[in-house]
């Protein structure tokens, strides 16, 4: 399978020398943008600005520490401010981890499989309604865990699989959109180890002038449109609907009158 050869970086890599990156192979970047409520990443303008004076195709990424959907919502408004004007031509992701759950059973949320789902949905869909391709960052155990079936099929899904001899031509069937496919690289110009990636879709053909694709289904765009007017989270697209949500649904709709 071709593919284009990639990282992701943060402000844990520290200040990177981009031309020696650039010199090396690397064909594209994902940078995180920031964290939580509104923390941009110490590294994100340098980062994106040597990209694009180098002429990298790069995309963002968005560490999560939401635990309702609404704050999820919050955090991907965060992120499209901190890429507004940057021209991205690769997705904007939404990161939920290992310190993502932990977060937000600290704070009394009980993250199941239908909380993790309508936060991902909350924030690609913001992702998305703000003009931006969106994306799904996990591993094999969270997709497993925390997300229902029919989110892989929404959203492109970006892999954290590090296998001890991995195969960039032949990902994992999870990792439609990219894979992480080491945690442990090594390239020129950055100092230490480094996340490594793949990429399977022409992504800045996709994304042309940094927009997301207009190829989204009627149903995409229905459930964005619920979502962002209030009158539904968006979750369990395939799930029949009782008349009392039905109900709920239409009375949002008039503006709760």
């Amino acid at each position: 399978m071709q593919y284009r050869k990639g990282i992701d970086v943060s402000k844990w890599q520290g200040g990177i020398d981009w031309e020696k990156v650039k010199g090396s192979g690397i064909e594209f970047a994902m940078l995180r943008a920031g964290y939580g409520r509104g923390n941009i990443d110490a590294q994100f303008e340098r980062n994106a600005a040597e990209c694009e004076r180098l002429g990298i195709p790069y995309g963002a990424y968005w560490f999560s520490y939401a635990y309702t959907p609404e704050m999820a919502a919050a955090e991907a408004a965060s992120c499209l401010e901190a890429v507004k004007g940057r021209k991205l031509s690769y997705p904007v992701a939404y990161d939920f981890e290992g310190d993502s759950v932990e977060f937000a059973e600290k704070s009394g949320a009980a993250v199941t499989r239908e909380l993790a789902s309508a936060m991902a949905r909350a924030f690609c869909g913001a992702v998305r309604a703000g003009g931006r391709y969106p994306m799904i960052y996990t591993n094999p155990s969270f997709l497993q865990r925390y997300f229902d079936a029919q989110l892989p099929r929404e959203y492109d899904i970006w892999l954290a699989q590090w296998p001890a001899k991995p195969d960039p031509a032949a990902p994992p069937a999870p990792a439609t959109g990219m894979w992480q496919y080491s945690s442990s690289g090594s390239v020129d110009g950055i100092e230490g180890r480094v996340d490594l990636d793949a990429a399977y879709k022409d992504y800045p053909a996709l994304t042309v002038g940094g927009s997301a694709p207009a190829d989204t289904t009627e149903a995409e765009r229905a459930r964005d449109w619920v979502m962002k007017k209030g009158i539904s989270d968006g979750t369990s697209p395939e799930a029949p609907a009782t008349r009392q949500q039905v109900w709920v649904m239409l009375y949002r709709m008039n503006g709760g009158k």
